[in-house]
C-alpha cells in the first residue's frame, strides 16, 4: 500500500470513496474485490477519526435490546462471527461480567441474556451463565459493589487495535487494484447534467491539487458527512446528530470486562481489560464544536471516575494515564436522548433524495457492522454501474489472517533472535504478515531495538510502516501503525526516535523533523488537558 497521489489523474475511476475509516476502507475493499476501479481519499490518516477512538469492541450491543433494536443486534452478532473468521488475529473473544444487586435486576437481565443468546443462535462463543456472589468476587477480587448478589457472565469480542483492522482492509483493497491515499482532502465535486463526474483533491503533504474523473462517489466521512454533501448540494438536510464519547486509560483493575450502570443517570459503562490497561467508558454528550480537535474535559472525566468508583473504590483520578475522545454520527430525532437513539446506519442515495446522480452517503453505523454496511453500499453502486459480481468480503480473509501459529513464531524466534514476547506482539498487529517485519529486523540489527521502554514495538516496524503502509507522519506511526503512542507515556519518550527513523526513510529536513515531533506532542497534550483543571492547585494552596 504505497501512497500514489501523483498518479491520480491517470484514467477515470468507477468509484471514489471519501473517508478512510473502517467503513470507508471496507467499501474500498468490497468494491475492489468486485473488480470496480476504486480510489479512496482520506483527509487525515486511515482510522484517524471514530475508528481509533471507539470502545474497541466487536459486539451485538446488549443494551440495544432495551430499545427493541432486535434487527441491529442480530446483524451485528452475525457480523461478529464473520469477523472472527476473516480476522481471527485481531478479533478475540472477551468475557463480560454483569454484576447483579437485586432479584428484580436478576429477572430483567436474565431475560436479556436469554434473548441475546437466541439472537446469536449461530455463535461460536460460549453461552451465558449465572455466577454466585462468591464466584464473582473470586473472579474479580477488586470489584466492590454494595449489595452484590452475583453476576451474569457472557461473551462478546474485543478488537484491541481497530486501527489495524482499518489498515488490513486498505491493504486488501490495494492488493486488488484500488488506490488509497491518506492526507488528501476532497475540495470539490464537479457535475455534468446533474451527475457527479469529478472530484477535486488537495494533497495535504505537497499542497498540489488534482482533478479525478469518476462515475460514482460514496461519502463515508462520518461526522464530516455534511461537509462533503455541501460540495454537491447547496442546502443539504442535516440528518446527522453528533455526540461525543470519552474513555479513560488507567492501570489494569479487572481481568474481565465489567458492565456497570451509572448511579447518576443509569447509562451503561464498561470497565474493559485492554492490553496492560483498563479502558473505562464511555460518555454520550451532545457535541457541536471543532470536529478535528477533540479532548475529554474535566467534567466528563470526573463523571466516569465517580461512576467507576462505585464498583472499584481504589480507582483515583490521579491513576489515569490519558484519555481519548471520539464522535458518533447518529441518525435520529433530536427530541430523544442521545443514548436512546439507535446506532443503525442509513444509506442516502442523493439521486432520490436531492436529484444528484452518482452520489451516495453512508450515515452512522457501528464498527462491528462495518462490513455489512459496506456491502449494502457497494451493492447499490454495483446496480447503478451494471456490475454483477457478488460480494466476497464475508468469505475472503483479511491480509493478516489467520495469524502465525505457535510453531511459526517459535521458528521466527530461533532464526531472528527476537524475543517471543516481541513476536507475539507483532503477531497481534500484523498476523500472517509478521514475517515482513521480522525480515527487516533480521537484515539490520538496529531494527530489533525497542522504540520505547514502555512499549513492545521495535524499530523495524517504523521502516515497514513507511515502506508498506502509507505511513507519512510521526503521528501515523505512533497512533495507527504501531502501539507506541498507546503506551503509558503516550510515546512522548519515543517520538524523537520515531521521527528520526521516518525522516531518514522519507528525506525529512531538520525543520520537518522538528515539526513532526512538535505536532505529535501538541496532539498528545489534548489527551491530558483535563489534568490542568482536576489537579490545579486550590486558592488555599496558592496562598500557602
Amino acid at each position: 500500500m504505497k501512497r500514489q497521489f501523483d498518479g491520480l489523474s491517470n484514467g477515470k475511476f468507477d468509484l471514489v470513496v471519501i473517508g478512510g475509516g473502517v467503513i470507508g476502507t471496507g467499501v474500498a475493499r468490497d468494491a475492489a474485490l468486485r473488480g470496480i476501479k476504486t480510489l479512496l481519499v482520506e483527509k487525515e490518516d486511515f482510522a484517524f477519526g471514530t475508528t481509533s477512538r471507539s470502545t474497541r469492541l466487536v459486539h451485538g450491543g446488549l443494551r440495544y435490546l432495551s430499545h427493541l433494536g432486535f434487527r441491529l443486534v442480530r446483524q451485528d452478532l452475525k457480523e461478529r462471527e464473520i469477523l472472527l473468521r476473516i480476522a481471527p488475529n485481531l478479533v478475540k473473544p472477551l468475557s463480560f461480567l454483569l454484576p447483579l444487586t437485586s432479584f428484580s435486576q436478576h429477572a430483567v437481565m436474565g431475560a436479556g441474556m436469554r434473548l441475546y443468546d437466541m439472537l446469536s443462535y449461530d455463535k461460536s462463543l460460549p453461552s451465558y451463565r449465572r455466577l454466585s456472589k462468591g464466584k464473582t468476587e473470586e473472579m474479580e477480587p477488586r470489584l466492590k459493589i454494595e449489595g452484590l448478589k452475583g453476576s451474569y457472565q457472557f461473551y462478546d469480542c474485543q478488537i484491541a487495535f481497530p486501527e489495524r483492522l482499518c489498515i488490513d482492509n486498505a491493504i486488501c483493497a490495494t492488493e486488488h487494484g484500488a488506490v488509497l491515499v491518506n492526507h488528501a482532502q476532497v475540495m470539490g465535486l464537479g457535475m455534468i447534467d446533474g451527475a457527479v463526474d469529478m472530484v477535486r483533491i488537495k494533497d495535504g503533504l505537497s499542497r498540489v491539487t488534482r482533478e479525478v474523473e469518476t462515475r460514482f462517489v460514496i461519502s463515508a466521512a462520518g461526522h464530516w458527512s455534511n461537509d462533503v454533501v455541501r460540495l454537491a448540494i447547496t442546502t443539504p438536510r442535516n440528518e446527522i446528530r453528533t455526540t461525543m464519547g470519552i474513555h479513560l486509560v488507567t492501570p489494569r483493575i479487572s481481568d474481565n470486562a465489567i458492565v456497570l450502570f451509572a448511579k447518576s443517570d443509569g447509562r451503561l459503562i464498561f470497565v474493559i481489560p485492554w492490553e496492560r490497561f483498563s479502558l473505562i467508558g464511555t460518555t454520550d454528550t451532545e457535541y457541536s464544536g471543532d470536529k478535528d480537535y477533540l479532548a475529554a474535559d474535566a467534567a466528563q472525566v470526573s463523571y466516569l471516575v465517580k461512576e467507576a468508583n462505585a464498583a472499584f473504590p481504589d480507582l483515583r483520578a490521579e491513576d489515569i494515564y490519558w484519555t481519548f475522545a471520539g464522535l458518533r454520527s447518529l441518525v435520529g430525532s433530536r427530541d430523544r436522548k442521545a443514548s436512546d437513539i439507535s446506532r443503525a446506519h442509513k444509506l442516502v442515495d442523493h439521486e432520490v433524495a436531492d436529484g444528484v446522480k452518482g452520489f451516495v452517503s453512508i450515515l452512522g453505523g457501528k464498527l462491528t457492522g462495518y462490513r455489512a454496511i459496506a456491502q449494502e453500499a457497494v451493492d447499490l453502486v454495483s446496480t447503478k454501474l451494471g456490475v454483477n459480481t457478488a460480494c466476497k468480503t464475508g468469505e475472503t480473509p483479511l491480509p493478516g489472517a489467520p495469524g502465525c501459529s505457535d510453531e511459526e513464531l517459535s521458528k521466527m524466534q530461533k532464526d531472528s533472535g527476537l524475543s517471543l514476547e516481541t513476536l507475539v506482539h507483532l503477531n497481534s498487529l500484523y498476523g500472517s504478515r509478521t514475517g515482513q517485519v521480522v525480515e527487516l529486523a533480521t537484515a539490520d540489527d538496529n531494527g530489533k531495538k525497542p522504540i520505547c521502554p514502555h512499549s513492545t514495538d521495535i524499530v523495524a516496524q517504523i521502516w515497514h510502516a513507511v515502506k508498506e503502509e502509507s505511513c507519512a507522519t510521526a503521528s501515523d506511526f505512533m497512533l495507527r501503525r504501531g502501539t507506541t503512542g498507546l503506551c503509558s507515556c503516550q510515546g512522548l519518550d519515543a517520538v524523537e526516535t520515531v521521527a528520526l527513523e521516518m525522516g531518514r526513510a522519507l528525506g525529512w529536513s531538520i525543520g520537518e523533523w522538528q515539526s513532526q515531533v512538535g505536532a505529535y506532542r501538541d496532539f498528545v497534550a489534548a489527551y491530558s488537558q483535563f489534568k490542568r483543571v482536576l489537579f490545579a492547585p486550590s486558592q488555599t494552596d496558592r496562598r500557602a
